[in-house]
């Protein structure tokens, strides 16, 4: 939606002769100069604001029904902007008291598009599934997450509002961000269900549960929402594992979610590709047609990239090819080559040499280089042993969240290899690393909880990391179950 688009959609809204709206056009607000009402909800109202010194734009919510706890509903929207203080949520402007009641201001925002392309969809929620997880890794869960609670920056990111539910992950006895104790609703002593019936899942609604795959639901059902209750055959999978009724049915995390959006929309894309080039063949002639399929077959089917191919002569023409891309520079070919030379694939195994081509890869920037150079200074393969160099390797590629990275970096933090030892920074990386499935990881976090390294042991959940990552046929994981 255009900048002007929006302008004429505020134009709509009521302004000074809204009936509801308790501030008028013009009016100030502690330097905030009211420009337009924006809508009002059972508690707050909302206008399009302006700084009166700086000239830039907010949007103003101001609290009128302080009734059933909405206060601390509200404070508790408004500290979670603050002090969270996360990209996947507003920027926090200010705050204060306006004819005795509360106000913040946050960011100004756009509305999503209405309707939104179904081809944009993917690249949406995948946006909207890592706003979220951002979320989750801070400590929270959402627990309102629809498509009126998501707005847009200028640059099309994704921004998660109407924070007053946002709670602290687990089940029970966490206290939300900023409210007081006692402020929750109870029916009986018992936790009241919250969130917006067409969104929410089932035990946050009927339990008041709050878990990560709550907030998962959510985002399958904003998928359907966007498809208009159609989605594409490459989405419908996706959306009914993300929305099944049991949580441990669901994608374990948003991320997760993501990923799974992410692989089957490259497949739709390669499909429309390859079918474009089977058409242009077609109007060529039948001669060609056969040409084209053949070409729409290596376009589906996933290039290469690390795995070579087993038969020896295969494996040198493999390798053959590979250098020249190698020598001039392109860093997965780079990565090839490195794995011919570290396994012996193709070539007389010559770990010197794969060393010097995953520092290639590594400095290019691929995580993947970066970790597999970081494991050989670890253990001093193909080169000296620099356990501080591995470390350095490692902390880049899980800056940009390389799983196994994050898991070797996890290990040398917990026993202070190479770096000052710190084991509950190394159990949270290692934790971070297992939630999104790498079993590595989830062995790791289960070693963790059996010697209460960097937490509290608990013989019940080593078990339980260690059966997840069994059931991904992790061998030291499936030695450690059957020791105990």
């Amino acid at each position: 939606m255009s900048v002007d688009a929006i302008e004429r959609w505020l134009d709509t809204r009521p302004g000074e002769s809204a009936p509801h709206g308790r501030l008028k056009r013009g009016e100030c607000v502690d330097g905030w100069r009211v420009e337009a009402f924006l809508g009002e909800g059972f508690s707050a109202e909302v206008y399009r604001v302006q700084n009166v010194r700086y000239g830039y734009e907010g949007a103003l919510k101001l609290l009128v029904n302080p009734v059933r706890n909405l206060e601390a509903r509200f404070f508790a929207e408004s500290d979670a902007i603050r002090f969270l203080s996360l990209p996947a949520l507003p920027r926090f402007l200010g705050s204060g008291m306006f004819g005795g009641m509360p106000y913040y201001v946050m960011e100004y925002l756009l509305p999503l598009p209405d309707p939104m392309p179904p081809g944009d969809v993917p690249r949406f929620m995948n946006k909207v599934a890592k706003a979220v997880q951002t979320l989750h890794e801070a400590g929270y869960v959402h627990r309102d997450l629809k498509p009126g609670n998501i707005l847009l920056r200028q640059n099309g990111d994704p921004v998660l509002i109407d924070l007053g539910l946002v709670k602290k992950r687990g089940i029970g006895g966490h206290v939300p961000l900023g409210w007081r104790p006692g402020a929750l609703s109870v029916v009986d002593g018992k936790p009241v269900g919250v969130g917006t019936l067409d969104f929410a899942a089932p035990e946050q609604l009927l339990k008041g549960m709050s878990l990560v795959q709550g907030d998962v639901f959510s985002l399958g059902k904003i998928a359907w929402f966007l498809y208009g209750g159609k989605p594409p055959r490459n989405m419908r999978s996706i959306i009914q594992r993300a929305t099944r009724e049991q949580p441990k049915d669901r994608y374990e995390t948003a991320n997760a979610f993501a990923a799974a959006v992410r692989r089957r929309n490259r497949v739709a894309v390669a499909f429309a590709v390859a079918m474009a080039a089977i058409a242009a063949a077609a109007a060529i002639g039948f001669v060609h047609r056969h040409q084209a399929r053949r070409m729409a077959i290596r376009l589906l089917s996933p290039p290469p990239v690390v795995h070579i191919q087993r038969s020896d002569e295969a494996d040198a023409a493999y390798l053959a090819r590979m250098k020249p891309l190698a020598a001039a520079g392109d860093p997965l070919a780079q990565i090839v080559v490195a794995e011919a030379y570290f396994y012996g694939k193709g070539t007389l195994t010559n770990r010197v040499a794969a060393v010097e081509w995953y520092r290639k890869a590594a400095e290019s920037g691929e995580t993947a280089a970066q970790a597999s150079l970081g494991l050989c200074l670890l253990r001093g393969q193909g080169c000296e042993k620099n356990a501080v160099e591995a470390v350095k390797w490692y902390s880049r590629a899980a800056k940009k969240e390389n799983l196994g990275a994050m898991n070797d970096l996890a290990f040398c933090l917990l026993h202070g290899i190479g770096c000052e030892k710190d084991e509950a920074g190394g159990f949270e990386l290692a934790m971070k690393a297992a939630e999104r499935g790498h079993s590595p990881a989830q062995t790791l976090v289960g070693e963790c909880y059996l010697d209460g390294r960097g937490v509290e042991s608990s013989v019940e959940r080593a078990e339980t990391w260690l059966y997840r990552a069994a059931r991904q046929n992790n061998k030291r994981a499936q030695m450690l179950l059957r020791s105990r």
